[in-house]
């Protein structure tokens, strides 16, 4: 494949064939006029193998990530077999994503894993992305103050109120509130096996918590479900339903650029300014990584110096 004049070609022998000017769309065009169609079974038998190995590894919403990323890639690399994946076509695929660092990075990493049980397998001699660099992200250093956090409250339904007040209390994310089951709650506290890290932790019970937990208990009184927070019908809450409720909610209070997620960075930098644990609050294991979580959510407070005076 060659770049002429801003255009890619396919070139055999003396015949130039236009490809595309973008250059992850040359790429899979060039497959396609290259490479046989089993190709792409061999690839897709890959990718299904990997999901189902990954199944068993990765936290769940890690893993319906991996779900969305794969469909990604089967269509861009339609034309592929693994072993002729290489690392410049690696770098086309991401760089197509650059303006979603964080999706790019989702898609290396799940590329990165796919290909290393590749190489285990036997499949490929070696990992194309091993030498592709992650893009550089923002952190995120939004901090959802109390007279936001009341006004999107006031706008919530009953259940996002709930949500909202154990998220906040507890510090843990949306998807371990929302799997909170009556069996892990006693008078000792409030028992949570994180989904993300598998860390476990316990929620000491207090006043406020054990309100929290009442309230969540009078929504749907005459239907008990195995969760806290559940449906109508007792089934636990989908998470593209809450997603739906805070963003109305936001915007009813005129609230910009708030994540649901933004309460847990919340409740970390305020236990920490109270003097309480927060990072065994939010079940971190190591100093560094809970700094780096709090670090950008935290505003320095400095002594003004004394006006001079004559």
């Amino acid at each position: 494949m060659h770049l002429s004049h801003g255009r890619y070609y396919l070139v055999r022998g003396n015949k130039w064939t236009p490809l595309s000017r973008d250059l992850h769309d040359a790429l899979i065009e060039y497959a396609r006029l290259t490479v046989g169609k089993s190709n792409n079974q061999e690839l897709a038998d890959l990718v299904e193998r990997t999901l189902g190995d990954m199944k068993a590894t990765v936290a769940a919403s890690t893993f319906k990530n991996y779900q969305s990323c794969s469909r990604k890639v089967l269509k861009a690399f339609s034309q592929f077999s693994p072993s002729q994946v290489k690392p410049k076509h690696i770098a086309a695929f991401l760089d197509h994503h650059r303006s979603h660092p964080s999706m790019a990075n989702l898609l290396r990493s799940f590329l990165k894993g796919m290909f290393q049980r590749a190489v285990r397998w036997g499949i490929v001699e070696f990992n194309p992305v091993r030498d592709i660099e992650q893009f550089k992200t923002t952190k995120r250093d939004r901090y959802i103050t109390a007279e936001e956090f009341k006004a999107i409250r006031e706008h919530a339904t009953p259940t996002l109120k709930c949500l909202m007040d154990l998220a906040y209390i507890t510090g843990q994310r949306m998807g371990d509130v929302i799997k909170i089951r009556y069996a892990d709650i006693s008078d000792e506290g409030v028992f949570i096996k994180q989904q993300k890290t598998r860390n476990r932790v316990l929620i000491s019970m207090t006043p406020d918590l054990d309100a929290a937990i009442k309230e969540a208990r009078s929504i749907h009184q005459s239907v008990k479900g195995l969760t806290l927070l559940h449906k109508r019908d007792g089934k636990p809450l989908a998470y593209g339903t809450i997603h739906h409720q805070w963003v109305k909610a936001c915007t009813a209070a005129k609230v910009e650029d708030a994540h649901f997620h933004d309460i847990r960075a919340a409740s970390a930098t305020d236990a920490k300014k109270q003097g309480l644990d927060s990072k065994t609050l939010l079940g971190h294991t190591t100093d560094s990584s809970h700094n780096r979580y709090l670090r950008s959510k935290e505003v320095p407070i400095a002594s003004p110096v004394p006006a001079r005076k004559s």
